[in-house]
């Protein structure tokens, strides 16, 4: 079951933030972003990156990162390739022109440029490159999740209602055959408009979701980990989830994990009345693990 994404409440942009939109270049595409700095810095912040689920975009985050801002963090929001302010992918076709790809979600891709915004934020002025944080949310949920368990500049990470299961069943058949018939040029590796979820912008490249598993990183995950989610959550079963990655954190010696489910919200409750109680957590987790501590040493 799927949900067309809302209008999120608008920023109220504290007095102590300041915000500047900057470009993100990932495998020669422009990713657009904005960077939240607090006004007044005396000794180099934690960076943390931010990253939005399927069909958001840079403003998905953008109350979370003026918290994080607010809290004498500096933090990061990009929209992931293809969508939005983001440049397209292009594909050469069999015409004379390339086509540039809008509004796909591939995991293998948001990946790649979520680790282009860790590179960002490591080189931004002021920040502390031993002292970066992982926020994703949804499906960027995952993309988060995934990142923080393969690299090891990351120190701490907070999900919400996240999407972490990998693909099973015939759904996982149907990807497999389809990633053998684009190699072999058996079928049009044009995705855009082809694999459609009723409710949801865009469109999934289901041939890579094939190797896509962010549960199935969890053995290389020691950093902090927070994860939070809507106790109505409708469109995918908690427990197969975050529910899921926490069963396997929680039993891990020297692990710090945390996971919470709040009551009474559906999947994009959480950025309405939600949002004062996940972001403040994640608020809270991030100055416990990156301001107040220099995180995991790995």
């Amino acid at each position: 079951m799927a949900l067309a994404e809302p209008k999120y409440p608008p920023l109220e942009m504290p007095d102590s933030v300041e915000r500047e939109k900057v470009t993100i270049w990932s495998n020669g595409v422009a990713l657009d972003a904005d960077i939240y700095r607090p006004k007044v810095r005396t000794t180099p912040a934690p960076g943390v990156v931010l990253c939005h689920g399927w069909g958001g975009s840079k403003l998905t985050c953008e109350r979370h990162a003026a918290l994080f801002a607010a809290s004498g963090m500096i933090a990061l929001t990009f929209t992931q390739a293809t969508w939005f302010g983001s440049g397209p992918r292009l594909w050469s076709g069999s015409g004379p022109e390339p086509q540039a790809l809008r509004d796909l979600v591939d995991p293998a891709d948001w990946l790649q440029n979520y680790l282009a915004a860790i590179d960002y934020i490591e080189g931004e002025p002021g920040v502390d490159g031993s002292r970066i944080g992982a926020w994703g949310t949804s499906f960027g949920g995952g993309i988060a999740m995934h990142c923080a368990a393969n690299d090891a500049r990351i120190r701490a990470l907070s999900v919400q209602v996240a999407s972490v299961a990998p693909l099973a069943g015939p759904i996982l058949a149907y990807a497999k055959r389809r990633a053998i018939d684009m190699a072999r040029g058996e079928c049009d590796p044009v995705t855009e408009g082809f694999h459609v979820i009723p409710g949801l912008a865009g469109s999934g490249n289901l041939a890579k979701w094939t190797n896509y598993d962010p549960l199935g990183q969890l053995d290389r995950l020691s950093v902090p980990t927070l994860m939070m989610d809507a106790g109505n959550e409708e469109m995918f079963a908690i427990a197969d989830n975050a529910g899921r990655a926490y069963e396997i954190l929680k039993g891990r010696s020297g692990q710090i994990s945390h996971y919470e489910v709040i009551p009474g919200i559906d999947h994009y409750g959480i950025y309405f009345d939600g949002y004062e109680h996940s972001s403040t957590m994640a608020r809270d987790w991030f100055e416990r693990h990156l301001v107040s501590s220099a995180g995991v040493q790995r």
